[in-house]
């Protein structure tokens, strides 16, 4: 093992894989009996056979498993636990497997107890509750059990072996928490994350978050004994076609996952470029953001993050979103000037003071700390109180010249009308298809050429990150808050904002006499 603290036990690593190839394939020929593959043997003697010298207890208290889709993922999560309710002699030991949906569960508990099922030893001594998702084990008192994502689930439970699948799509580390920590009474624990890649760009996500870890492990940069890691992934920027690159990322390719089909996907993926991040992702493993995920390119965005002193537009023409949702939640007022070609965005960002707090844990972003210095307004109490909003508004009035406020008609009724008594000329602009698809072509044709210029607002900046885009059988796309994660009101005032400059820009450009002469003229050639 590369040092005199660890060795590895034969004899184990002989009866795991005996113990595993007595039990049936949970699909296929029934009563085919399980054959591991050297990649299945590898992580599980490894996890499981690996210990210390001192006690011959287990040497990993934290397993990383990450590999593509189709690799057995579940199967290989099943067979860990399946071969420690039945002879690791924990006492009490509480097994437990979080899946992120209530199918995905049922699938997880399925193939342990078919495997359990389908073995009459096995089977006589344990008892299935198909209800609860649990299996006993009656001589030791212990069990297995598949809960859901939900964290609160997993309240009062004292695990001896936790496993969550899938952790890219964790929304926090709650559940991931609140199971490692009730290990604290156990002697050899074992807390196991298994999962393909997320995009790579939140360095908040529990699977990246692990990732890096996982590879500073490896690396020497961190030192920790404890931990294991077996990752599988293709190098960065491989060719799509680099056959090698496929077996490096896919262990199980050519057995039971289809070389044929994956071979046909990088075809299609090499052909439709739409589709290469898509594959890159799921099938290479690679971090990689996916078309939809993140709408904005970051870069394009930085780069447009000049910042500027707004006083150098006092008197200016603006056009102005509005998007007020509701009045515990961020409201965003977006001013957008244009100046020759150039259009300046300047975001003011509401939130309600006694839910900052509450809410910086909910979207693992620092409110406080930027109310503090000014890039939101805390409105007194628990709501964003909109006169305040509405005073702002007003006051801004009085140094830029509001030409137009786009709104969302779904929002507060009050505060419209109050501002349309203001004077403001208050625009109805939908947050559908039809209306947006548009905005956003302007937008990123805006932002590749560098022709916005924004205040570099830290939670913009963060919002342009959020931005998930979906598109509708047309071809129209929309920036869509129910998919994305986290909060974008600020990028969805700015955009209704945008349009309706771009829009009167375009317009007031237009000169009827000269596009005549224009027409004209094209037929004297």
């Amino acid at each position: 093992m590369g040092n005199n603290k660890y060795y590895f036990d034969q004899k184990e690593a002989e009866k795991i894989v005996k113990f595993v190839e007595r039990l049936n394939l949970p699909t296929g020929k029934k009563g085919q009996k399980i054959k591991l593959l050297p990649f299945q043997k590898k992580i599980l003697t490894e996890i499981l056979a690996t210990k210390r010298i001192e006690d011959n207890l287990r040497r990993y208290r934290e397993a990383f498993i990450f590999m593509p889709r189709k690799q057995g993922k579940s199967f290989l999560i099943a067979c860990i636990f399946v071969y420690m309710l039945f002879t690791d002699n924990e006492q009490g030991a509480q097994n437990i497997v979080a899946a992120n949906s209530r199918d995905q569960a049922n699938l997880l508990f399925d193939v342990v107890k078919n495997m359990i099922q389908t073995n009459p030893t096995l089977a006589k001594h344990c008892r299935i509750v198909d209800s609860r998702k649990r299996i006993l084990r009656k001589s030791t008192n212990s069990f297995f059990q598949v809960i859901s994502s939900d964290a609160s689930r997993a309240d009062g439970y004292n695990v001896h072996i936790g496993c969550l699948d899938e952790t890219h799509e964790a929304k926090d580390d709650e559940l991931y928490t609140k199971i490692k920590t009730s290990m604290g009474t156990r002697t050899q624990p074992l807390m196991i994350t298994i999962t393909t890649a997320s995009n790579g760009q939140d360095e908040y996500n529990l699977e990246y978050r692990t990732y890096l870890y996982a590879k500073k492990v490896q690396s020497g940069e961190v030192e920790d004994d404890t931990f294991y890691s077996a990752i599988y992934e293709a190098d960065d920027g491989c060719d799509l076609m680099d056959e090698e690159q496929w077996y490096q990322s896919n262990p199980a390719l050519g057995e039971f996952r289809d070389y044929d089909e994956l071979k046909r996907l990088a075809i299609r993926a090499k052909e439709i470029p739409t589709e290469e991040a898509s594959f890159r992702r799921l099938y290479l493993n690679q971090h990689i953001t996916l078309a939809n995920e993140q709408a904005i390119n970051p870069a394009k965005w930085k780069l447009c993050g000049q910042g500027f002193d707004s006083s150098i537009l006092k008197g200016r023409d603006c056009y102005c979103g509005l998007d007020l949702s509701t009045r515990k939640d961020l409201t965003a007022f977006v001013m957008v000037f244009p100046v020759d070609g150039t259009y300046y965005i300047v975001s003011h960002l509401f939130k309600p003071a006694e839910t900052l707090l509450t809410d910086e844990k909910l979207d693992r972003f620092p409110y406080t700390t930027y109310a503090k210095q000014g890039y939101l307004h805390a409105t007194e109490g628990d709501y964003v109180n909109f006169r305040y909003v509405r005073q702002i508004i007003n006051e801004l009035g009085q140094d830029y010249n509001i030409k137009e406020i786009a709104f969302d008609r779904f929002g507060s009724q009050g505060i419209l009308a109050d501002l349309t008594n203001d004077g403001f000329l208050m625009v109805d602009f939908g947050q559908g298809y039809r209306s947006m698809s548009p905005a956003i072509s302007d937008f990123y044709e805006l932002l590749f050429e560098q022709k916005i210029i924004h205040d570099n607002n830290p939670i913009m900046n963060w919002m342009a990150k959020n931005v998930v885009a979906t598109e509708n059988s047309t071809g129209q796309v929309k920036f869509d808050k129910a998919k994305a994660k986290f909060r974008i009101d600020g990028i969805i005032a700015m955009l209704m904002g945008l349009n309706r400059a771009v829009v009167n820009e375009n317009s007031n450009s237009y000169d009827a006499n000269q596009a005549i002469d224009d027409w004209l003229s094209m037929g004297d050639g």
